[in-house]
């Protein structure tokens, strides 16, 4: 299993985001959401949720989420 957690700039960043990722079961603590990917085909859930976070970040003008992937530290940003 693998962790991602995604930390949104705003509140209501944070609530846009679980609405529109609830299709993958998030877990919100005040602006992070926790999602856990299942061991088995790990990484096409992955590239599915990325996707599905990217357009989210491009359709609600949300700037950039930081993203923590099994300890490791990201930055998504929206297209400009």
């Amino acid at each position: 299993m693998r962790l991602l957690q995604i930390r949104a700039r705003t509140d209501h960043d944070a609530a846009c985001l679980m609405r529109e990722l609830a299709v993958y079961s998030p877990n919100r603590r005040r602006r992070a959401l926790l999602i856990e990917l299942p061991g088995d085909r790990s990484e096409n859930h992955l590239l599915g949720l990325l996707a599905a976070l990217e357009t989210c970040l491009n359709a609600y003008d949300i700037p950039s989420v930081r993203i923590e992937l099994d300890g490791k530290p990201y930055l998504l940003a929206a297209e400009r």
